[in-house]
């Protein structure tokens, strides 16, 4: 089967090559799944390049996420048989046209939703629905400030933000990207490198945000600080940015 392995840890990605493998061996309670779609996650590139606390042993199957066909199933596994459309992941495997997956962490993917849809929706809507509703408890009629919003985690979390009520202001690095948001739903769309303290300060008549969800971290999470209403939370998602979050108590 084809496969993208990496074989060095490189900055670049230079180390990834796509390349024939043999298709992986079921182990007990596996699922060998027929791979349809996958999804690129933060943690892909970082695991390519040795800076995740996952490090998997050279070489690798790159690809955290994805959804297909069962095609075989192992010992003890029960609910699920050939034909089955599914999706679910693990640590590496997914960037393959074969994956072998423990039955545990697998979903059924409902009809009305495809494979594309369905490797790229676990990830990026379990992290917006555990940050909004279990941390940060968002309340209908709150302020919701959206940083990273046209990225996969980011535009799921307008899209939970908005059917919990709450009103979007969704950030970006591009005016191009804030259509985009825009049109997936958030209220008001503010271009990052332009600063956004006060333009949220002015949206929310003085207060601040309410909720704060940030998967940049960086100058992004330190101009945060400073546009949080009283009483607000402020979600330490990611670091895409390459600067990890502090606060300078």
């Amino acid at each position: 089967m084809r496969a993208l392995v990496c074989d060095t840890l490189t900055d670049d990605f230079s180390g990834l090559s796509v390349r024939d493998i043999p298709v992986p061996d079921l182990g007990k309670g596996e699922v060998l799944l027929r791979v349809e779609a996958a999804s690129v996650n933060f943690p892909d590139l970082l695991m390519s390049q040795g800076t995740y606390q996952t490090k998997p042993e050279l070489p690798f199957t790159q690809g955290m996420e994805c959804a297909g066909t069962v095609a075989a199933i192992g010992v003890g596994v029960v609910g699920f048989a050939p034909g089955d459309r599914v999706v679910g992941g693990n640590k590496t495997g997914a960037f393959a046209e074969y994956a072998a997956l423990p039955a545990s962490g697998l979903t059924r993917i409902p009809e009305n939703m495809g494979f594309a849809e369905a490797a790229a929706y676990p990830a990026a809507y379990l992290t917006a629905y555990v940050a909004l509703v279990r941390r940060a408890n968002l309340q209908p009629g709150e302020t919701l400030l959206v940083h990273g919003a046209s990225g996969g985690v980011g535009m799921a979390a307008v899209d939970v933000g908005k059917l919990l009520g709450a009103t979007v202001i969704a950030t970006s690095a591009s005016d191009s990207k804030l259509d985009v948001v825009i049109a997936h739903g958030a209220d008001y769309a503010i271009n990052v490198t332009q600063g956004f303290r006060d333009k949220v300060k002015t949206l929310t008549g003085g207060r601040g945000a309410d909720v704060i969800f940030d998967p940049v971290g960086g100058d992004v999470f330190d101009e945060s600080v400073r546009c949080i209403a009283f009483d607000g939370r402020l979600l330490v998602v990611g670091f895409t940015s390459g600067r990890i979050p502090e606060v300078k108590a």
